[in-house]
């Protein structure tokens, strides 16, 4: 009985204290766009948040717990969410992720053993502004659905709506940051996503072509083996680079995805791939007939197959973290143009196999026949 009235009235001399104060301990901008303002205020054992957002919509916060950073932004989040109905009345859910990174929040209460921990919620919006506020302990002692609050670091996630219909946030309407509840600093750490999509890019998207390119329709120049050998030679330090970030950012392999086993499998592939263009290289003879299967055209088709899998892994890694479907399409788009102009050299090579044009000052450097594989 005297706990109960300890923390009922811990409750209402925070509630009094913030109503009459209009502040709280700590606040920090988590996204510029909508100004997602994360307030709160520790008591005792108890910790009152609030979120506001410049716009009409739903409103989530969730947080891992300690230790699970390698958790993926939504997957085995504890979360608050606050749903608005048609007069602007807001109703705040203690919910949780489950590890499922294609379902969403559900209620606390649909766990068995979870229970819903929020003490006090309120939640209101206007045409251009959204807030939520709510209570519960630091730790409420539900194992299942919820995560311990530490007055210290904490892994946030946070998200909103498009509009109050809850369900998918919309690209660039999520984040995951760490803000420390005792002094209100943030901390977004390395930015692995990035650094790996970008190595990756460039490696497949980028050099991997022209190095095809080069040994498929450039053999009649000199330059044409060190070109290949330079483009082939960074492609591969880049898709190695953004490995390591990956396996860094996952904290090991990881076949949950179908972008994930693209990307090991591509990388496996690039191994191999080097691997038979050594062999072709060292065991090259200038006076051998014709192509040997092994390891050439070995080394040919690995690399195809190379190229094609990284693709299939960009793209399907692009769906998974949300990019814009039209940056999906445009670079899926550069991407068959590459393979039109593949195609209309072969079918050109076929249809005049014995033309040089030397009109435009093309071909300098000439040389017939030279095949370094």
């Amino acid at each position: 009985m005297i706990k109960s009235i300890v923390f009922l009235s811990t409750i209402l001399f925070l509630t009094f204290l913030i109503g009459v104060n209009g502040q709280f301990q700590n606040s920090v901008i988590l996204d510029q766009n909508s100004n997602y303002n994360l307030q709160w205020i520790i008591f005792n054992e108890t910790i009152t948040i609030q979120v506001s957002i410049n716009k009409k919509a739903w409103i989530g916060l969730g947080w891992h717990c300690q230790g699970c950073q390698k958790d993926g932004p939504m997957e085995n989040a504890d979360y608050s969410i606050a749903t608005f109905d048609e007069n602007g009345q807001g109703y705040v859910w203690d919910c949780y992720q489950e590890n499922d990174p294609t379902s969403q929040p559900q209620n606390d209460t649909v766990f068995k053993g979870a229970e819903d921990n929020i003490i006090s919620f309120s939640g209101y919006q206007t045409d251009q502004y959204s807030i939520m506020m709510f209570t519960k302990k630091l730790s409420t002692g539900d194992t299942v659905g919820d995560h311990i609050l530490v007055n210290g670091p904490v892994d946030f996630v946070w998200a909103h709506g498009q509009d109050n219909s809850f369900g998918f946030h919309g690209v660039g309407n999520a984040g995951r940051t760490t803000v420390n509840l005792a002094t209100g600093s943030t901390n977004s750490g390395p930015d692995y996503v990035n650094w790996h999509a970008s190595l990756m890019l460039v490696a497949f998207g980028l050099l991997m072509p022209f190095s095809i390119f080069s040994a498929r329709f450039l053999k009649v120049f000199h330059w044409w083996w060190p070109l290949h050998y330079v483009f082939n030679g960074l492609a591969s330090v880049c898709a190695l680079i953004g490995f390591i970030i990956a396996i860094v950012m996952l904290d090991g392999l990881d076949f949950s995805t179908l972008h994930s086993i693209f990307g090991i499998i591509t990388l496996c592939l690039v191994l191999v791939s080097i691997l038979f263009g050594a062999l072709s290289h060292f065991l090259w003879k200038p006076t051998r007939v014709g192509t040997p299967i092994f390891p050439d055209m070995f080394h040919w088709f690995v690399g195809r197959c190379t190229f094609a899998l990284s693709i299939a892994a960009i793209i399907t890694g692009m769906v998974l973290h949300q990019v814009p479907t039209a940056v999906i399409i445009v670079f899926s788009g550069v991407i068959a143009l590459y393979f039109g102009v593949i195609i209309f050299i072969e079918i050109y090579k076929k249809v005049y196999p014995n033309h040089v044009d030397f009109s435009h000052g093309g071909a300098t450097g000439y040389t017939q026949g030279i095949n370094h594989n």
